[in-house]
């Protein structure tokens, strides 16, 4: 039903002017209704798609120039790139299918996690956090898509500190600094921003920037608040991230931009490049003589492919799944790769540097009144399919930060901590459950302040100290790696006194002139498993953040960037797989260390400075 709904009508609506009747406005509704309800029995099959992707016969050997494993935040920049040379022919292998209409309304996002869009990875279980979440195992999302996750994630574009990209030269790895990559990243930008500098950002690139369409009082409440406390208002991406500003993300009018959309769509009718959807890599395949990469195997409607790769193969299929395809093709430990009997190409580090940020999302201050907003739903949904506005066209974060606590260690200006500010109507139930979230945890926090509503802060630990790794359940492709992230496992606590200095900032918002003239208090009820300490004191947050932490799905360090000198780099400063020739690696999973911000604008950077390293080593 919601296909009939959401495939025609808001494809028909969005692009045509007629007139939009209260008809429509309840249909657009009620199929809203039905995916919330469906969408966890739902699959994306490939004949439910009408797609021209300049697809070939499929066909055993074909050959390529070529071949670029995944279509995600950097696979689609590095396939629109390197097909601009037409004398190159370009293969994209992708194991996820097309988006539709309804996965571009922003609001709706938090639905996708429940369908075959996310790969729906979850963690071993886990002994430190996760302690709400059932059976101690947290979800980290993966984008399943062309696009990646960019079309399935929070929207949130934030680059990180130029002292992140400092560091990674600092390691050894020439040509990786802030002044280096900066141009990458105005490269990739089409900004449309209220404060725009120059000097960071640019307009007219491919992948387009905005503020939300939609903000409610929250977003000017949020900024006073944080300038009484000290924090002043930024652009973020710009000169100064210390502060709060209003959240920059991937949308377009009021509608997700994904990668594919930015990059693939305007290059899918070149003649050499192809598009595979629904083709799962099994692995890469590499010539025990030369020890070079001649192709890739994969997987198409149950059927195994070989392709073959004339000059490279480019990995962007995303952190946990470039460990598996490394580790299955026989790069990684050579211990590991033994005890399943997969032949050792070159014995690597890989998967063992597996960092993620962790964010406690257990903190709202609660309006007083209960909401009744019924009566403006008409007028929400008309808004957005008329102007690309109201609250579908925007995932509810308003207003997002970085700060430095009174317990980091490092003398000079560097966040350890983001907060960020998103509306929310508090239900008894979880609608959706993508974060495996026990219900009696649910009913212990949300339950009792049922309808009301509140301003949620999330509060982001930047820098984990606590390193976790991603390695082989066993030798079957089509299976979940093991993903341990063991998080607030440093010996010293540092992660958790981080986190924990992060949510006291976070609490002193409530007590601000700005935050109390909207009458909001925090919400008190205290979290199951966590009721034998007193409310508010050290020990009980200490306890909450160890129950309600999730992972953010920023994950990163599986083929970690570095020189031969590092033990744990799996690839150099051009993004070339140590001990395999004509194989690079571009995707998050390269990141050496921790960025202070999320991974979608990282990733694109990576695919633009790929593009050029690649096309250099042709020239």
């Amino acid at each position: 039903m919601f296909r009939l709904i959401l495939l025609g009508l808001i494809t028909t609506v969005l692009s045509s002017p007629f007139e939009i009747t209260q008809k429509y406005i309840e249909e657009f509704k009620s199929g809203i209704e039905t995916l919330k309800k469906t969408a966890h029995e739902h699959t994306f099959k490939e004949e439910n798609f009408d797609f021209d992707l300049h697809n070939e016969t499929e066909a055993d050997g074909i050959e390529y120039d070529f071949i670029i494993i995944g279509a995600g935040a950097a696979g689609s920049v590095i396939a629109n790139r390197l097909s601009e040379k037409p004398e190159w022919k370009v293969l994209v292998v992708e194991a996820g299918g097309p988006e539709t209409p309804y996965t571009q309304i922003p609001r709706l996002g938090h639905l996708l996690q429940n369908t075959d869009y996310n790969w729906a990875y979850t963690t071993t279980p886990q002994k430190n956090w996760c302690k709400g979440m059932i059976d101690n195992q947290c979800a980290i999302a993966g984008g399943k898509a062309l696009g990646g996750g960019t079309a399935i994630n929070g929207m949130l574009y934030t680059r990180g500190n130029a002292k992140d990209y400092d560091l990674w030269a600092d390691l050894g790895n020439d040509g990786w600094c802030y002044d280096d990559v900066l141009p990458y990243f105005k490269k990739a930008e089409d900004a449309d921003l209220e404060h725009f500098d120059h000097k960071y950002h640019n307009r007219g690139g491919p992948f387009h920037i905005e503020h939300p369409q939609h903000l409610t009082h929250i977003a000017d409440n949020a900024l006073a608040a944080g300038k009484e406390l000290g924090l002043e208002s930024v652009d973020y991406n710009g000169k100064e991230q210390i502060g709060l500003g209003i959240s920059q993300l991937n949308s377009k009018h009021g509608k997700r931009q994904s990668t594919a959309q930015a990059y693939l769509e305007p290059a899918r009718k070149r003649s050499n490049l192809v598009i595979k959807p629904f083709s799962h890599v099994t692995k890469i395949i590499i010539s025990p003589h030369t020890k070079e990469a001649v192709g890739v195997e994969y997987l198409h409607d149950g059927k195994l492919f070989v392709a073959k790769a004339n000059k490279e193969v480019i990995l962007s299929a995303g952190t946990i799944n470039t460990a598996q395809i490394l580790m299955l093709s026989g790069i990684g430990p050579k211990e590991e790769l033994e005890k399943l009997e997969i032949p050792v190409v070159h014995d690597s580090n890989v998967g063992h540097n597996f960092k993620d940020h962790i964010a406690f999302f257990g903190l709202d201050l609660i309006y007083n009144e209960t909401d009744h907003e019924e009566e403006k739903e008409y007028d929400e949904v008309l808004d957005y399919l008329k102007n690309g506005k109201g609250p579908l066209s925007t995932t509810g974060c308003e207003v997002l930060g970085y700060i430095q606590t009174e317990v980091s260690k490092d003398k000079a200006k560097y966040p350890d901590i983001e907060i960020f500010f998103s509306a929310k109507k508090l239900s008894s139930t979880p609608p959706t459950n993508p974060f495996r979230l026990k219900q009696e945890i649910y009913d212990s926090l949300w339950k009792p302040v049922h309808g009301k509503k509140s301003v949620n802060i999330g509060v982001m630990l930047a820098h984990p100290k606590s390193t976790g790794t991603v390695v082989l359940r066993d030798k079957d492709p089509l299976h979940h790696p093991l993903v341990d992230p063991n998080q607030l496992s440093d010996p010293d606590d540092e992660d958790l006194n981080t986190l924990l200095a992060g949510l006291r900032k976070a609490l002193s918002f409530a007590d601000t002139e700005a935050m109390k003239k909207l009458g909001l208090v925090v919400n008190d009820h205290p979290v199951a498993g966590c009721e034998e300490h007193e409310w508010g004191s050290d020990a009980y947050w200490k306890c909450a953040i160890k129950h309600l932490t999730i992972s953010l799905r920023h994950v990163t360090g599986t083929a970690r960037m570095g020189p031969k000198t590092d033990k744990d780099a799996a690839v150099d400063n051009h993004l070339r797989v140590y001990g395999v020739h004509k194989l690079r690696v571009a995707d998050a999973s390269v990141i050496p260390v921790t960025i202070t911000g999320h991974t979608m604008a990282p990733a694109i950077m990576i695919g633009e400075k790929a593009s050029d390293l690649i096309k250099d080593s042709w020239k």
